[in-house]
């Protein structure tokens, strides 16, 4: 078929009916306006589609790296807890070895002590001097003062105790 034979084609039949071509034109336009709108929903679309991917995957990083942390803080909470138990078995076994070693002092380990490495030995009798020492008088009044207090309080407390039984 030949260009000029076709009823789409002939410049006739658009002249005539500019009306219809017009409508044609109107139609084509508001498919493509269609088609604009169609296409933007769709960008539109795709951009939420990949904000919402976006939002998924840093939600999960960050939840994988919240829990990564949980697990260091509770993997160091039990090395924690076993370096407190370690260190109170030491300070028992520290406290154990002092007594032991304020046991073995006892006053006839040091004695022997003293004669085996110093070459110590008790005097004898005729090295031995006593001193007599005299209180000085404030000294004196001051145990009299005591015993007399002393005395007073015992009075004192026996008369209450009296009291409270009549």
């Amino acid at each position: 078929m030949s260009r000029a034979g076709s009823a789409i084609y002939s410049e006739d039949y658009w002249e005539n009916n500019l009306a219809d071509r017009e409508e044609i034109e109107q139609e084509i336009a508001k498919k493509n306006h269609i088609r604009k709108q169609i296409l933007k929903q769709k960008k539109v679309e795709r951009s939420r589609f990949f904000r919402n991917i976006l939002f998924v995957c840093i939600f999960c990083s960050m939840s994988i790296i919240i829990m990564c942390g949980y697990v260091n803080i509770t993997h160091e909470r039990a090395k924690l807890a076993q370096l407190q138990n370690d260190l109170k078995l030491q300070t028992d076994i520290n406290k154990q070895l002092k007594l032991e070693i304020d046991g073995k002092l006892t006053l006839s380990e040091i004695e022997k002590i003293a004669q085996q490495k110093y070459s110590m030995a008790y005097p004898e009798f005729s090295q031995v001097v006593y001193v007599t020492v005299q209180l000085p008088e404030e000294k004196k009044q001051k145990v009299a003062k005591e015993e007399k207090s002393n005395y007073n309080n015992k009075v004192s407390l026996i008369i209450n105790f009296i009291k409270k039984i009549f």
